[in-house]
């Protein structure tokens, strides 16, 4: 019995260490009828991902509150921040009823003073002032001077049209 079972035990080692030295057996691989190139499929799948990310991020930025107060700011200029109704109000309020603005001056003034507002000093012609000023009715002085005024203070052409266009222009 016991030579049976050493034979049995050399028997299962001795295949055991075939299996070992052999190796696995090879399988053949089977080959598909029809090959893909990865190419075809990877490159697309990159393109779409790309695109989607670039999607998501617009989205997100376009949806963000923060986005847009930097615009106003910006897009604000002297011309928008003036409330033509208010200002007209202030001078009927203060300078009454026939209150007017000599529209070549405002916007004489207000385009010299738009070109000259980097700098830091305005430069301002007297003598072309007080010649006009003395030239004008004496009821109306006080509106040249105050379409000197507007034009270089405000730089606006915009406002002294506006002015204009609401019915506030002095007749010669």
């Amino acid at each position: 019995m016991k030579t049976v079972s050493l034979l049995c035990l050399t028997y299962v080692s001795l295949f055991v260490t075939l299996i070992i030295l052999e190796g696995p057996t090879p399988t053949t691989a089977q080959e598909p009828s029809f090959e893909l190139p990865v190419e075809l499929v990877g490159f697309p799948v990159i393109i779409m991902a790309v695109r989607l990310s670039n999607f998501v991020k617009k989205l997100a930025y376009s949806l963000n509150p923060k986005t847009y107060s930097g615009r106003v700011r910006r897009a604000l200029r002297s011309d928008d921040m003036i409330d033509m109704i208010e200002a007209e109000k202030r001078l009927v309020l203060e300078l009454g009823e026939n209150v007017c603005v000599y529209p070549k001056v405002c916007l004489h003034h207000a385009e010299k003073a738009g070109r000259t507002r980097g700098r830091r000093e305005m430069v301002v012609d007297w003598d072309d002032i007080f010649s006009n000023y003395k030239s004008t009715r004496e009821k109306q002085k006080e509106f040249y001077l105050l379409s000197v005024f507007l034009g270089d203070f405000i730089a606006s052409p915009r406002f002294c049209n506006q002015l204009v266009k609401r019915g506030r222009a002095c007749t010669e």
